[in-house]
């Protein structure tokens, strides 16, 4: 092709369909089976089809709109993060049509081609798609910045905390409170996950403390936190002082399971969290915690949007927005006996 622009008609010849058909597909519309649309978006993929958003624009004549789709709307900073975006989008003068439905790569997918459908001009990713390949495919469809990880491989734009300085400030601060057996509970594929638990690693590792590297499978829920704290409290060879959950909810989870067992929280268990949602500064929970900024990733991926928007052809940009740790009452010295 190459440096002539993809059109419509090249994506349709690849794929071996109409124009027509092709069309409907991209935009998410008409009775198009998914065996079809999936052959119709690798092509488009494979060529990097990017629709002419400004040409739609002034052929319809509509207001101009910014897709934002989340992952996973019962986490408490996703959730904040979009309603964040949301009114810094009208400050720009777009209007924001928010899809909750993303909670697979399958379903993501699906709700973008909506959104393109309606004519959106770019969209803000929270936290899906999930899978790298998966991500690299829909950024090739329209204009888009992902928020909540960095995806180091994958040509988009991202904006992410940084969460391996995150791992490495809730290991500094439990082993500056006198622990050493510092358990971590993953978050299993879930949006900055993997760097945390990097961070854990190298944190322990910095302390010389490698030989007490444990981390349990889990995910951002109560449920898997409540789980990884029983997998790990059940061994009796090596018990945790301290564990640092991969995200608040997970650390909830955890807490409510010491609780039950009739362990006391930071006498006998302290406990780091990721996040800082509301929930963790309440008198009750009082979680430390590794603080996201909500409003600091949302105000830097709108930025980056409109910079993409502005510039369809400029470099793609890594933007890490900097943690930092809240100490609550959920952390506490180690005992001297727990120390050894």
């Amino acid at each position: 092709m190459g440096s002539r622009r993809a059109t419509l008609s090249d994506i349709a010849r690849l794929a071996g369909v109409s124009r027509s058909l092709a069309s409907l597909a991209i935009r998410g519309e008409g009775p198009v089976n998914a065996e079809t649309r999936k052959r119709i978006m690798a092509a488009a993929a494979q060529l990097d089809y990017r629709p002419n958003l400004v040409a739609r624009s002034l052929a319809s004549a509509d207001a101009k709109y910014l897709g934002i789709v989340v992952g996973e709307i019962e986490n408490p900073l996703q959730a904040e993060i979009a309603k964040i975006a949301s009114l810094l989008a009208r400050e720009h003068g777009y209007s924001a049509l928010v899809s909750i439905d993303a909670d697979t790569d399958e379903n993501a997918e699906e709700a973008i081609r909506t959104l393109i459908a309606h004519r959106v001009s770019g969209v803000l990713a929270i936290g899906a798609p999930f899978e790298k390949p998966a991500i690299a495919e829909v950024a090739g469809w329209i204009p888009m910045v992902y928020v909540g990880r960095l995806l180091k491989i994958v040509a988009v734009d991202a904006v992410t905390t940084d969460d391996i300085s995150g791992g490495r400030l809730a290991v500094d601060h439990l082993v500056q409170l006198g622990h050493r057996r510092i358990a971590h509970i993953d978050g299993g594929a879930s949006p900055g996950a993997e760097r945390r638990r990097s961070g854990y690693r190298d944190g322990m590792a910095a302390h010389g403390l490698d030989r007490h590297i444990r981390v349990v499978a889990g995910a951002y829920t109560i449920d898997a936190g409540a789980a990884g704290a029983r997998a790990l409290l059940a061994d009796s060879e090596w018990r945790p002082t301290a564990v640092f959950a991969s995200n608040d909810m997970a650390a909830i989870g955890l807490i409510n399971e010491a609780l039950r067992l009739g362990l006391s929280v930071p006498g006998d268990l302290s406990v780091v969290g990721y996040d800082d949602v509301t929930l963790a500064g309440t008198e009750t929970l009082s979680l430390t915690t590794i603080h996201q900024s909500a409003r600091d990733l949302a105000t830097s991926g709108i930025k980056a949007m409109m910079e993409r928007l502005a510039a369809p052809d400029a470099p793609v940009r890594k933007v890490l927005v900097p943690p930092r740790l809240v100490a609550r009452r959920s952390t506490g010295a180690a005992s001297a006996k727990s120390a050894a």
